[in-house]
């Protein structure tokens, strides 16, 4: 594992195999062993793997954390390793930092990629945040017990037994119970000011989605796909129903988008 500063803040990374640079970013409340975990190595590719910002080992502040100092963090990172541009892809949070370093910085990525959209170009569904905010009140006493209590905790368990391991999670998880505060931040964050942005893309853009995901709506997928010109769009199996294909799913794009 290695590391790097950016804005007064410690960064690390990890950079494995060989070939074209891919940049993976991982979602809320992850790190890099979600990549780890999810990605198949591919032959001609390097892979390129950073903890966000108050996830894993990485430095947070909390004070200016948004999807833009998100999206300075990966360039950061860029310019650390050297890369001009680089294949960038993201899984929800991850997805919404890739797409607002691509509006941002749209040299500096070659093709794009986002998984499970989570954020569009409006902050996330009332009905979502004050599921992360009872969540986040929760973990500040690190007391999973008062999330049981919750009626947010009621509606994901009755939904979808993935989502509610995803939230639960965050208990067994000390980075989170420390950075609670980021899940009070990020769900009323927008990664890109208009939809005029996306427009202007005209990198290759692949756009992977599955149904029954409360914290991941498929429309915002749709939406993203609609808006943005060229983008393909593919729906692959939810995780509760085929966490196995589903993973499987995320390579065989992947490594589809890479080599077209």
């Amino acid at each position: 594992m290695s590391e790097f500063r950016h804005n007064g803040l410690r960064f690390h990374y990890e950079v494995s195999g060989e070939g074209n640079p891919l940049v993976f970013l991982h979602g809320l409340g992850g790190s890099m062993v979600q990549i780890k975990k999810i990605y198949e190595p591919i032959s001609g590719v390097q892979l390129i793997n950073m903890d966000q910002q108050g996830h894993g080992e990485s430095d947070i502040d909390l004070e200016t954390l948004s999807f833009d100092s998100m999206g300075d963090d990966v360039i950061a990172l860029l310019e650390h390793l050297g890369l001009q541009q680089v294949y960038l892809a993201g899984i929800s949070m991850g997805a919404a930092v890739s797409l607002n370093i691509a509006t941002r910085y749209p040299q500096r990525v070659k093709k794009l990629l986002l998984i499970r959209n989570a954020w569009t170009n409006e902050a996330q569904p009332d009905e979502v945040q004050q599921i992360f905010k009872d969540c986040a009140m929760a973990l500040k006493d690190n007391d999973i017990e008062k999330f049981y209590a919750t009626d947010s905790y009621k509606k994901i368990f009755r939904l979808s037994a993935y989502t509610t391991n995803a939230f639960t999670n965050y208990f067994k998880d000390p980075v989170s119970v420390r950075n609670y505060k980021k899940y009070l931040i990020l769900p009323n964050k927008v990664p890109i000011p208009s939809l005029a942005v996306l427009k202007k893309l005209r990198m290759p853009v692949m756009i992977i989605a599955n149904d029954n995901d409360l914290a991941h709506p498929i429309a915002y997928s749709r939406y993203l796909h609609e808006h943005i010109s060229g983008a393909v769009y593919y729906e692959i199996v939810d995780k509760d129903k085929d966490a196995v294909g589903h993973r499987e799913a995320v390579n065989f794009y992947l490594q589809k988008l890479l080599s077209e």
